[in-house]
């Protein structure tokens, strides 16, 4: 990745940490969505599409699209829908180029035993975001507009995780590339059956939300932290032993701590109901694991994947990266002190990704992924 496109990723994703914590001088405006769309659109989408074209410089449509979600993420704050809907729609069209680039229009590749499930979860990374897009649009066209459908949830804001899905599948296509040939057909099996699980379970797990079904989502985030487990075993089994793999495995640690902080704001809903304080603080902690714990883990390795192995102590640098996320972050989120401590300190972690030094090797094809 070149210099100047790490310098405006570092400066985003400073910026979209900083809008999380503006409530704290701004009470009465709601920040989130600059805060989760700069993050998990603007860089994780625009990495995403980098990464799928393989080219050493940002293509003019991924340079388009990075564009269009900085104005997506301003006209969603500001109110703007209509832009909102336009801008979503033509992101979707990038995106959709793109896949069809790399894969074809119809994923039946899916269902082919003798595509890499590495394959098959970096196509459903950019499936989900174009629909994604799509979607949100129809949400903000229901919810502002036409009021077709009654669900009460069905708002721009559930599309929260709608754009942090794409990022962890495509962190997940990468942890699947890096590991060995699975020598027996159990484990090829057990592969294939973590795609399927997390991939669908994930969408059944958006519509027992929409639907407001607490008993269901429970069920399904317990399979869904179960899958994830099942991962985090393949992945210390057969994960090839390398720098990024220390990187990506702390990343999986971050995603099952996601998965046990959801289920635990579930259970905290169902039994003290919404707007409890347990409830609000477990479910902040429960984003912040899953922004700048699990997404930046994947994030960081797909950003530099080409030049690894990076001059940099691996273990140092994840245990920084730990008590941003543990401590610095969650306490900042109720003090502005701790608030301008996190962000500087994020910044320096984002510092010493992007820019320690590496191999700067960047192949002409594509990674190479094994079944």
């Amino acid at each position: 990745m070149p210099k100047p496109v790490k310098i405006i990723f570092l400066v985003i994703m400073t910026s979209a940490l900083s809008f999380g914590f503006m409530h704290l001088l701004f009470p009465q405006i709601n920040f989130e969505r600059l805060h989760i769309f700069l993050f998990n659109l603007s860089s994780g989408g625009t990495i995403i599409l980098y990464f799928s074209e393989n080219f050493e410089y940002l293509s003019k449509r991924v340079w388009l699209f990075f564009i269009l979600s900085i104005f997506y993420a301003l006209t969603a704050f500001f109110g703007f829908y209509v832009f909102s809907i336009i801008l979503a729609l033509v992101m979707a069209f990038i995106v959709e180029k793109v896949r069809v680039g790399v894969f074809n229009f119809f994923p039946l590749d899916f269902f082919r035993m003798d595509v890499p499930t590495a394959s098959k979860f970096h196509h459903a990374s950019l499936l989900c975001l174009s629909i994604g897009l799509v979607f949100s649009a129809f949400a903000v066209i229901n919810h502002q507009y036409i009021h077709m459908l009654p669900f009460r949830k069905l708002t721009l804001n559930t599309f929260f995780l709608g754009f942090s899905f794409p990022v962890s599948l495509i962190t997940l296509s990468v942890m699947f590339s890096m590991m060995h040939r699975a020598r027996n057909i159990f484990r090829k099996r057990l592969k294939v059956l973590c795609f399927w699980t997390i991939t669908l379970g994930v969408i059944v797990f958006f519509g027992f939300i929409l639907f407001e079904s607490l008993i269901l989502e429970l069920v399904i985030s317990i399979i869904l932290f179960i899958a994830v487990g099942t991962v985090l075993y393949l992945y210390v089994i057969l994960g090839i032993k390398e720098q990024r793999k220390s990187f990506l495995t702390s990343g999986i640690i971050f995603l099952l701590l996601t998965a046990i902080t959801g289920i635990l704001y579930i259970a905290l809903y169902f039994f003290l109901g919404s707007g409890s304080k347990e409830g609000e603080i477990i479910l902040n902690f429960h984003r912040i694991i899953s922004l700048y714990g699990w997404n930046m883990s994947g994030l960081a390795v797909i950003s530099r994947f080409h030049n690894f192995p990076i001059k940099l102590h691996s273990g140092y640098v994840i245990i920084f990266h730990w008590i941003i996320v543990f401590i610095l972050i969650p306490v900042g989120y109720y003090n502005i002190i701790f608030a301008v401590i996190s962000v500087s300190a994020f910044f320096i972690f984002l510092v010493l990704l992007f820019f320690s030094k590496g191999s700067e090797v960047m192949p002409s094809t594509r990674i190479e992924v094994v079944s």
